[in-house]
């Protein structure tokens, strides 16, 4: 219980979450947060600290609503002992927005990160990365309400604000133009979609590589546009060149891998190529069955694909 020592669990337990190992970043967490809890005081901000982390990890594993209970708790007290403009006060509070979003209570969800973003540009100022953040964490909301002209606004005002104050290939900068392509495609805007993304691949390969998991999600995305202005042809080679990347880099069971082969079968199917459609919706469906169960709903909804698909063959399901 050293406060050196537990000071180093809590950056270790940081990395680990970074690094994907989750379970193993919330166990430190737990006891880096018990440890100073029992030293400094429950209500201690370095205490505060790793509940919060403790909460994020909960999250990411899933665990939303423990996650969430843990949230309140956390910005219970840090309202009480800091104040509610205060900078670690509003980043819990941007994380129970996320939270919330992820529980499927959206509205509530855009509620705290409208309020967020408003003391944040207030505290901080229009143009601070944590405004932005909270901010693109509204936007991401109102797509989910189906608010698509509003969202597409704000992630335009994101993005030239990124680009501003952290350059165009920052990461983040090119996050935000990706949700601009994201909403114009949601509106219909296929062609200017289509536009984006195409200079959006050519960035992110320019900055990062043409294998990098980011440049292929947005090609991934510019072959959906393809479709969407019938040009299937050119739809199914770009997933095919994707999902073989892909393949290659993640595995041929990583979801990414599978959605892009399943984008192939969508246009497959639209081109009236029904066979090689199926084959792909049949390997699909064993791929997902085999990793998360029959009963799993992305596994059934893969052999809805491939019921469809036998009723277009004329055959009996």
């Amino acid at each position: 219980r050293d406060p050196a020592t537990l000071a180093a669990g809590f950056t270790t337990a940081v990395a680990l979450a970074r690094a994907g190992r989750l379970t193993e970043a919330l166990h430190g967490h737990t006891r880096v947060a018990e440890g100073r809890s029992a030293v400094l005081g429950a209500d201690h901000a370095d205490t505060l600290a790793a509940r919060q982390e403790a909460a994020y990890v909960l999250d990411r594993l899933g665990r939303h609503q423990e996650a969430h209970e843990a949230y309140r708790a956390v910005l219970a007290v840090r309202e009480r002992a800091m104040g509610s403009d205060h900078p670690d006060t509003l980043r819990c509070r941007h994380n129970l927005a996320s939270n919330l979003s992820r529980m499927g209570r959206v509205r509530d969800a855009f509620r705290i990160a409208d309020e967020v973003a408003t003391a944040r540009d207030r505290v901080l100022g229009p143009d601070h990365p944590d405004t932005l953040l909270t901010r693109y964490e509204g936007a991401y909301a109102l797509g989910q309400l189906g608010r698509w002209t509003e969202a597409l606004v704000a992630y335009r005002e994101i993005a030239a604000a990124r680009e501003r104050t952290l350059g165009r290939d920052h990461p983040d900068t090119l996050a935000a133009r990706y949700e601009v392509g994201i909403a114009l495609g949601r509106l219909g805007r296929g062609a200017q979609a289509y536009d984006l993304f195409r200079a959006l691949v050519r960035d992110r390969t320019r900055a990062y590589g043409a294998r990098d998991p980011e440049t292929l999600r947005a090609r991934h995305v510019l072959g959906v546009n393809l479709g969407r202005m019938d040009r299937w042809e050119e739809a199914v080679a770009e997933a095919r060149e994707v999902g073989a990347l892909r393949a290659e880099s993640l595995g041929g069971d990583h979801p990414d891998t599978l959605a892009s082969r399943r984008e192939q079968a969508v246009g497959l199917g639209r081109l009236g190529r029904w066979p090689e459609a199926l084959a792909l919706y049949r390997e699909i469906a064993g791929v997902l069955e085999r990793s998360l169960g029959p009963e799993h709903p992305d596994t059934v909804a893969a052999h809805a694909d491939e019921a469809h698909c036998l009723e277009r063959l004329g055959q009996v399901c």
